[in-house]
């Protein structure tokens, strides 16, 4: 059985914009794939190619080159839209209806059945911390309300795949914890996730793997796991003089760094011992040896410096 649910390759798409119709290159040779049982972030500046590679997922936009494939199905065919489940960054319902009546519309217009519909809709309601206002219209609702309701059609008939554009976008941190726990919950029912978000926290707490994306390129895939492994250790060293750097350096050894009386060295595991050896014998005090942790924002800034948000 294939355990990618998700396989871009080789996609690019070309935009027209202005009125002279100048070029936009949205997406450049963009592959991606999404593994069953995973959540998987898409995270990139604005404008680098995130929703425009979700909305060729969902079959609504054809790429210029290229394949999309879900569940091992041509992107946009029936049955795969059957089997996933779509939150918009920007979740327009109808302002007269009450939340109850809107999930029950979006159940009928994904089969559901209707004798079980009006429980799996308080279900989802009570789930997402909106039994108590069902019955209100959601033109009522704050945005925090709405992009919670957004993800509760999403979820309302139990997919496969969930695709959630910037899914905590307007939420408080209760609301944003509310969604990291929900989509933790769907991971260990067996859903594959694949979410864009700006917030990085987030992604950290809730994702096992991010794909960055910069100006319509994929830059970096990484396990979660693997953020904060770092190959080089770091040394601080007290007491730094002029004199020990050169006998340091005739060893091979020079700080990466010197701030004042202290010097930072950056060395291999291999080499960490040797180089505390030469330390200590010029009677220079170690202060801290670690691994430099990294956060994702830290490899995102790395990344993405110099593409311009739009």
């Amino acid at each position: 059985m294939n355990d990618s649910v998700i396989e871009i390759r080789g996609v690019s798409k070309t935009f027209r914009s202005g009125l002279r119709r100048e070029p936009v290159r949205a997406l450049r040779d963009v592959d991606v794939t999404v593994a069953r049982g995973t959540v998987t972030a898409f995270v990139g500046p604005n404008g680098a190619g995130k929703t425009t590679t979700i909305n060729t997922v969902l079959g609504f936009l054809k790429p210029d080159q290229g394949r999309v494939s879900v569940f091992g199905l041509n992107a946009g065919s029936r049955e795969a839209r059957r089997r996933l489940g779509f939150q918009s960054e920007i979740f327009h319902p109808y302002p007269f209806h009450t939340a109850r009546a809107a999930m029950e519309f979006y159940g009928r217009l994904s089969g559901q059945p209707r004798k079980t519909l009006r429980e799996t809709v308080a279900h989802q309601l009570e789930r997402l911390g909106l039994g108590d206002s069902m019955d209100r219209r959601v033109g009522t609702f704050s945005k925090g309300m709405i992009q919670r309701l957004g993800l509760a059609q999403a979820l309302l008939h139990r997919p496969e795949l969930l695709l959630l554009d910037e899914p905590t976008t307007g939420l408080d941190p209760q609301g944003r914890k509310l969604v990291a726990d929900i989509i933790q919950e769907e991971q260990a029912s067996g859903t594959t996730v694949f979410l864009s978000s700006h917030i990085l926290s987030d992604v950290e707490r809730t994702c096992d793997r991010f794909i960055m994306i910069r100006n319509g390129e994929v830059v970096l895939k990484q396990e979660m796991g693997d953020l904060c492994h770092q190959e080089k250790w770091e040394i601080e060293v007290m007491g730094w003089r002029a004199g020990a750097g050169a006998d340091l350096a005739r060893a091979g050894y020079r700080p990466s760094r010197v701030d004042g009386t202290a010097a930072y060295f950056e060395c291999s595991e291999g080499e960490k011992q040797d180089l505390l050896r030469q330390v200590l014998d010029l009677s220079l005090e170690v202060d801290v040896v670690r691994r430099p942790s990294r956060s994702l924002e830290d490899i995102y800034m790395e990344h993405v410096k110099g593409q311009r948000s739009v």
